[in-house]
């Protein structure tokens, strides 16, 4: 049976090592490796974690019985909810999954009371852009983002309205 939990300080390294398998399995095909560790480095290090949690974001990883398989990461701003992070080991998926971390991302932006959920996509990454617009999120636009260390991401903006 899957779960989601929140994740605490014990649980940052399982994520981190979920993160690692996960992010370059699937983005090997899209950006450099080197790329790859820099984000990883920077989005998932243990300090920015606890700095995302202790400011109110929304971090819960998937359990499918006793094993860690995904993990999310919601930012919620004044009227929206920003999905930073759905990941789902390639072995999870299509098994219905990543339908229970989007009704649990709906759920949230429900109870907190918002109608929005936005999120940035890497362009090449059609699988998960298939997801998205699967899910009924619309393309609204696009941008390149600096992130540091001649590393950009470039990428579109979708959005969903839960009614």
């Amino acid at each position: 049976m899957a779960v989601l939990k929140p994740v605490s300080q014990q649980d940052i390294e399982t994520v981190q090592q979920l993160a690692n398998e996960i992010w370059h399995e699937h983005y090997s095909k899209i950006i450099s490796r080197e790329q790859i560790d820099y984000m990883l480095s920077i989005f998932h290090s243990t300090d920015r974690i606890l700095s995302e949690t202790a400011e109110g974001c929304i971090w819960r990883l998937l359990w499918e019985d006793s094993l860690p398989v995904g993990y999310l990461m919601l930012k919620p701003e004044a009227t929206r909810m920003y999905l930073s992070k759905i990941y789902l080991k390639k072995e999870f998926r299509g098994k219905g999954l990543g339908k229970l971390m989007m009704d649990f991302i709906k759920a949230q932006v429900v109870n907190n009371k918002m109608s929005i959920i936005y999120l940035n996509v890497n362009k090449s990454n059609t699988d998960t852009i298939r997801f998205y617009e699967n899910n009924g999120f619309m393309k609204t636009g696009e941008g390149v983002f600096d992130i540091g260390k001649g590393f950009v991401m470039d990428d579109y903006i979708y959005e969903l309205r839960i009614v």
